[in-house]
């Protein structure tokens, strides 16, 4: 048996385990539930008040229309099971020790992002018409930067082969993030690199999520990596904290920096697959941005306020600032979200700004389109005004349901005047979002509900710098080879597919 089979199967034992303690648990509930309404009326009758009492304040307290529904939908049919479900697991991104402490460390360390006034004052100087998009992150707590150097990559097998030589280089301390880790060949070369940089004295820290890669790395990985001098952890093991469904709850930053200069982002991660050593989905369409400069802070206090959140150590953020001057063209805001904002998400918010400021276009990759009413309202009514809206999402999916979803959601918009596309040589997971050639978000940000509500998530959004002409023609190539969607065929598309697409997107916050 080979060892990428053994940590496979190995992965799914894990999440098995998990997944029967989970059943259990509804199982025990239902029992529990029988012998209330048989035995305890009184008591069963408070419940189902209780129940009616939460109705009536999810109307009120989440401001998503697709998470209200389903757990409208969850208690009325259900009302003292699906009530208590809704305590157990509908409250979780906001409640639990977890929570609380990343909460904690958010506000402890805002200390370490702070807005130099002169650099605001040249965005609205420059660019006085998007002072409203770095105002609102700002006030999250994101500062704008300038003095940094952005280059974009098209595809991952660029952006590795560029990561490589600067992890070569590095000379303090190297920080990895990302939600899949795999075993294979690209990580094999990364790792020979890490392992000569700690021999030289050079700290390295991986930060992975358990469930992104249980199936890709061995149970010993974190020792493996330990006896190389490596600090390594698992974000949110996925045996934790079960009553609460905090397996939901998942860290999908893609971060990597080198000694706090240079820092990568976007929506790779490390797997072969995204590097396009082997096509799992076909050929595998990613981008990412290398920063040099000042921005790269944000990326690193980013990094250390996911890795103290997992460590339970606070941290001396101050040793890894930049160390060097980078002049360069543009505006740069590095920012992150994460479930324990619930139900204020800045980055769902960018993204709701960013369409409906655009004027000529507004040009969207994603590799899914899981969106609520909003949303769609938003893209609906800025195509109807005449701006150019373009979607690309993939032709080759990776999981059936969402797939289904996020088809079923071009209708709408088609109708609307949003032109969609899919990716024909294979899976686009690039998440990437530009308009009027002048700003653009780009990032691990996904367009569906998780990446919006359930997931840590980070982007950077850009303004007036170079690198959004490549951006844009990078999207226009890609359009070149997708396959545009027909309103009239896919309103053809049989009654069993309809149906199937209306129910999974009615449960489409639970994915």
């Amino acid at each position: 048996m080979t060892k990428k089979a053994e940590n496979k199967i190995a992965g799914i034992m894990r999440l098995v385990l998990v997944g029967v303690i989970i059943l259990a648990q509804l199982f025990f509930l239902a029992l529990i539930i029988r012998q209330l309404k048989a035995n305890s009326v009184i008591l069963y009758f408070v419940l189902e008040l209780l129940a009616v009492l939460a109705v009536l304040g999810l109307l009120d307290h989440y401001q998503n229309s697709s998470y209200r529904a389903v757990w409208l939908v969850i208690i009325l049919v259900l009302p003292v099971f699906g009530y208590i479900l809704y305590m157990l697991w509908g409250r979780a991104a906001t409640t639990g020790r977890k929570s609380v402490s990343t909460q904690e460390t958010l506000r402890r360390t805002s200390q370490f992002l702070q807005q130099e006034p002169e650099v605001y004052a040249a965005l609205e100087q420059a660019h006085p018409g998007r002072k409203r998009m770095a105002s609102f992150l700002i006030r999250e707590g994101f500062p704008l930067y300038k003095n940094t150097c952005c280059r974009y990559f098209p595809l991952g097998e660029l952006q590795f082969e560029q990561m490589l030589k600067d992890l070569e280089k590095a000379e303090r301390f190297i920080f990895m993030e990302y939600y899949i880790l795999a075993e294979g060949k690209l990580w094999d070369r990364i790792y020979e690199v890490l392992k000569v940089k700690t021999r030289q004295g050079v700290e390295v820290r991986l930060l992975f999520d358990d469930f992104g890669s249980i199936i890709t790395l061995p149970n010993d990985f974190i020792q493996e990596m330990k006896k190389e001098g490596i600090q390594a952890l698992a974000f949110n093991p996925v045996h934790r904290y079960i009553s609460r469904l905090y397996i939901n709850y998942r860290n999908h930053q893609k971060i990597a920096i080198i000694d706090g200069n240079i820092g990568y982002t976007g929506g790779t991660n490390l797997a072969d697959e995204y590097a396009n050593i082997y096509p799992k989905y076909g050929h595998w369409k990613d981008t990412a941005i290398r920063l040099e400069g000042d921005a790269v802070w944000s990326l690193t206090v980013t990094f250390l306020q996911m890795w103290e959140t997992e460590n339970r150590k606070q941290e001396d953020y101050c040793q890894y600032q930049p160390t060097v001057n980078i002049p360069g063209d543009g505006f740069y805001q590095p920012f992150s979200d994460g479930p324990v904002n619930n139900p204020h998400n800045p980055a769902e918010t960018m993204y709701r700004q960013l369409i409906s400021n655009a004027r000529e276009y507004v040009y969207i990759t994603t590799p899914y389109l899981v969106i609520d009413d909003a949303m769609v309202e938003t893209l609906s009514t800025v195509a109807k005004a005449g701006t150019d809206v373009r979607i690309i999402t993939p032709k080759i999916y990776d999981h059936w349901y969402v797939h289904m979803v996020t088809r079923s959601n071009y209708g709408q918009l088609m109708e609307s005047g949003v032109r969609i596309w899919e990716y024909s040589p294979g899976y686009m997971h690039a998440k990437t979002i530009i308009s009027d050639d002048d700003q653009a978000i780009t990032g691990s940000i996904n367009m569906d509900y998780r990446s919006f509500n359930l997931q840590f998530e980070n982007g950077v959004w850009l303004c007036g710098a170079p690198v959004l002409k490549e951006i844009k023609e990078d999207i226009l190539a890609t359009l070149a080879v997708s396959e545009e969607i027909d309103l009239e065929s896919w309103k053809r598309r049989p009654w069993w597919v309809k149906f199937l697409q209306n129910f999974l997107r009615l449960f489409a916050p639970l994915f």
